[in-house]
């Protein structure tokens, strides 16, 4: 899951049609071959590449859900269901790949409580600490945002972002004192691709290639013509499941209609109007075989001549390049640019849900941590505040929730000029449904006997945050917002029964 992907694959059937040949052949290849060449063209059952959008739906591809071997967990979105919402609602996952340093983009100024003060802070992170002049006050001064994320702090300070303190992969409530004695620890702490799986299936273990995005999106959508998942970078485990594949899309390259259906190539190159023909023909014909099969491909590709339609249509240029100027370079905005272009076409698409998946890589920041990480919190910055202008601009704040999430947090300790893996770390939602504020616990920066570290000792400082919120209770928070009833939480996220709170709160009820 490590690697990004902003280019996609485009595939496509080719060749000629002879003039007067029969429905069943095409220069001399009967229906069925014809269809078969189609169809894994198109698709095959392992994924569907339509011209710049890719679906992952089954077992082979990677990140795929292929079988769940949880005791205990969801192995079918069947049993999931949604509650009826009036209106749309889209949720976006910002994934800062690589683990962000949240501990210096929210940091405490004026916060007296023991540990969780800026002199706390200061001198656990040594030459990294940003002095709390600088920063930009939240909460009555008592915290600050880093001031390279000014577009984060004024969403903050209008209510509309909230802080969720501390967030991190966990099977129940865990202390100290549990992770000394190793109980209850999730698997395979501190590793990239691990933890990234584990925030992303908001599960302890590994054992589950099911997401928590797929699993949501699945049951809020099921019976959507178009699947309204969407992946602005590449493959990813939040968006897969059993059920309801998610369509991958690119950025940087236009999705393009099936050969012979696009009206532009028909004017230059006739011929393309008879392989319409003859694909058409081909299918009618399919549709009512009785070979399982050649229906099965028929479906699919008559299905891909829709889809491929209506999404060029929806996200063609558009006034949200007027919203989101001087985007181009910006690799995350010009992502968020194409996510508010399907937003604002949601309606036309028959989209009463969307989830999006977008990704920013660059923060593993084992070094020149102070030269890099001002760049990247200008890129993240830039994009959200374009992004959340344009969905105010559309009027349709109040359906757009945006979240980040990330591998874990990083060490409060130095390595030298950057920090190492770690494991609790703040994350952030914003959008017009969002009650702004902070929410969890604000854990404590102490360097010596303290009770959120996983140092063996009272002297020993490991710089490691035992998370005090678990992403199981984060991902359900916004599983909620989008329409999962109370009774099937417990479904999508499985250790959601070990925790007392259940809704962290920082979204309005529909």
């Amino acid at each position: 899951m490590s690697g990004t992907n902003d280019e996609t694959e485009q595939t496509g059937s080719s060749g000629e049609a002879e003039q007067g040949s029969t429905p069943s052949e095409t220069n001399g290849i009967d229906r069925r071959k014809f269809l078969f060449a189609a169809g894994a063209g198109l698709a095959g059952f392992a994924g569907a590449t339509l011209g710049g959008a890719k679906l992952f739906s089954g077992p082979g591809e990677p990140d795929s859900p292929g079988s769940d071997t949880n005791t205990g967990s969801a192995t079918s979105s069947q049993s999931i269901e949604a509650v009826e919402v009036e209106g749309s609602r889209s949720l976006v996952c910002i994934f800062l790949e690589g683990g962000a340093d949240s501990a210096n983009i929210f940091i405490p100024i004026e916060n007296s409580e023991q540990g969780k003060s800026h002199d706390a802070y200061r001198k656990a992170r040594g030459n990294l600490a940003i002095p709390g002049s600088d920063l930009l006050g939240f909460d009555d001064g008592k915290f600050g945002f880093n001031p390279g994320v000014a577009g984060l702090a004024n969403l903050a300070n209008e209510g509309r972002l909230a802080v969720v303190q501390n967030v991190g992969p966990l099977a129940r409530p865990m202390t100290k004192a549990d992770f000394l004695a190793k109980k209850f620890i999730p698997q395979s702490l501190f590793a990239h691709d691990a933890q990234q799986k584990l925030w992303q299936t908001a599960r302890p273990d590994l054992t589950s290639s099911q997401g928590w995005g797929g699993l949501v999106s699945s049951a809020v959508s099921r019976g959507a013509e178009i699947t309204p998942a969407f992946s602005l970078n590449g493959s990813n485990i939040w968006q897969s499941a059993v059920e309801g594949p998610y369509t991958r899309l690119s950025p940087t390259v236009p999705i393009q209609r099936m050969l012979g259906y696009d009206a532009t190539l028909r004017a230059s190159d006739p011929r393309t109007a008879s392989i319409a023909n003859v694909l058409a023909r081909s299918v009618e014909l399919a549709g009512s075989s009785s070979n399982v099969f050649e229906r099965e491909v028929a479906d699919l590709i008559s299905g891909s001549i829709v889809t491929t339609e209506r999404l060029q249509e929806a996200t063609a240029p558009d006034n949200t390049e007027d919203l989101m100027t001087d985007i181009d370079g910006n690799r995350l905005g010009m992502q968020l640019r194409l996510v508010a272009r399907l937003i604002k076409n949601r309606e036309d698409l028959g989209m009463a849900r969307q989830m999006f998946f977008v990704r920013m890589s660059g923060w593993d920041t084992h070094g020149q941590q102070a030269e890099r990480f001002p760049v990247l919190l200008a890129e993240l910055d830039a994009a959200v505040t374009l992004f959340q202008r344009a969905i105010d601009e559309l009027g349709v704040a109040d359906t757009v929730t945006t979240f980040t999430a990330s591998d874990f947090g990083r060490t409060l300790t130095l390595n030298g000029d950057g920090t190492d893996h770690g494991w609790g770390g703040h994350s952030f939602v914003f959008g017009s449904s969002v009650k702004g504020g902070l929410y969890g616990t604000f854990p404590s920066y102490a360097t010596n006997n303290n009770p959120d570290d996983t140092g063996e000792t009272g002297e020993s400082f490991a710089g490691r945050l035992i998370p005090t919120t678990a992403v199981c209770q984060y991902g359900a928070t916004m599983a909620r917002w989008m329409g999962l009833q109370d009774s099937h939480l417990d479904a999508a996220f499985p250790e959601l029964q070990n925790f007392e709170q259940r809704d962290v709160g920082f979204l309005k009820r529909a």
